[in-house]
């Protein structure tokens, strides 16, 4: 079954949020797949923010293998340090 990494944030520092797309690729080990990538998402409940990220898995267990892995996690902080109002979950999708 897929699973889903969906983000979503404001970022409040371009340069270094350049910085972390640059050493990103670590999130898509496993099979990840870009599926959004959306700098100006439309807020239609709630307190969200401007960007919002979606990458497909085959499984959770990939899901979680990339977001947990030791080179993501160099640079992850990147992305919390230039982004406010931020959330990341993991989801199982239908199937």
């Amino acid at each position: 079954m897929p699973a889903y990494l969906i983000a979503n944030y404001d970022v409040v520092d371009p340069d270094k949020y350049k910085e972390y797309q640059r050493g990103a690729a670590p999130i898509m080990a496993g099979g990840g797949k870009l599926l959004v990538l959306d700098p100006a998402s439309v807020v239609k409940e709630g307190d969200a923010g401007a960007q919002t990220v979606v990458i497909e898995y085959p499984t959770m267990e990939a899901a979680r293998a990339a977001y947990e892995s030791d080179d993501y996690q160099a640079v992850v902080g990147i992305r919390l340090g230039a982004t406010t109002n931020g959330r990341a979950v993991l989801a199982d999708g239908m199937g």
